[in-house]
């Protein structure tokens, strides 16, 4: 947001595990450039191809996301519903209903394929599939609880775009009588766990 943007906002100190992760891949790519190992060449067309096809991709779903999003985007997980806050359903939203982190995660993976990096494009992914495993079903949960009605109905005509991250089971038509404390219920307690799961994983 452009009244909140800030040295966090680059994303360039964002954790621990961030700066470990570019360091490995920093790491792998010249030590195989140098190195050369089983006499293979560290650059493969194909690969730099598909990496590069993949990074342009993520990165204008991403963009995409966050435009179609305008003032609802944010880099955090809102924990209460904002004055004014909307469920985004249009655009990039019509499809997959989270494209800044689909767009995100290809992303990822493709700057390490871009680099031909073997050990790192299987690390990346696993990394991010990881994190974005937990994420999405606790950020689910509470948009179904700011919309138990919208929600439920938007998530079964959606996709996530990330492999085998799971589906978030709504019930729809907003619980018994469609008055959506049913939901409600179901959302608290999703919510609860896998903020429980992030909170053991960080």
């Amino acid at each position: 947001k452009a009244d909140v943007v800030n040295y966090d906002s680059f994303v360039v100190n964002h954790s621990k595990s961030y700066t470990i992760a570019a360091l490995a891949s920093w790491t792998e790519f010249w030590l195989e450039a140098w190195f050369k190992p089983f006499g293979l060449p560290k650059f493969r067309a194909l690969f730099f191809v598909a990496g590069m096809l993949l990074v342009a991709a993520g990165q204008i779903l991403r963009a995409l996301a966050m435009y179609t999003c305008g003032p609802n985007f944010a880099h955090q997980i809102m924990e209460r519903r904002a004055n004014g806050h909307r469920l985004v359903t249009h655009g990039a939203y019509s499809k997959l209903r989270h494209p800044s982190y689909t767009g995100w995660f290809w992303w990822c993976v493709g700057t390490q394929l871009l680099l031909c990096n073997p050990l790192c494009v299987c690390a990346y992914a696993l990394a991010a599939w990881d994190f974005f495993r937990h994420r999405i079903p606790y950020e689910e949960a509470l948009l179904a609880k700011f919309y138990p009605n919208e929600y439920p109905k938007y998530v079964a005509r959606t996709y996530v775009g990330i492999p085998f991250v799971p589906v978030t089971p709504f019930p729809v038509g907003g619980g018994a009588g469609g008055g959506g404390g049913g939901m409600t219920d179901v959302s608290s307690a999703l919510a609860k766990r896998a903020n429980n799961k992030l909170a053991s994983s960080a």
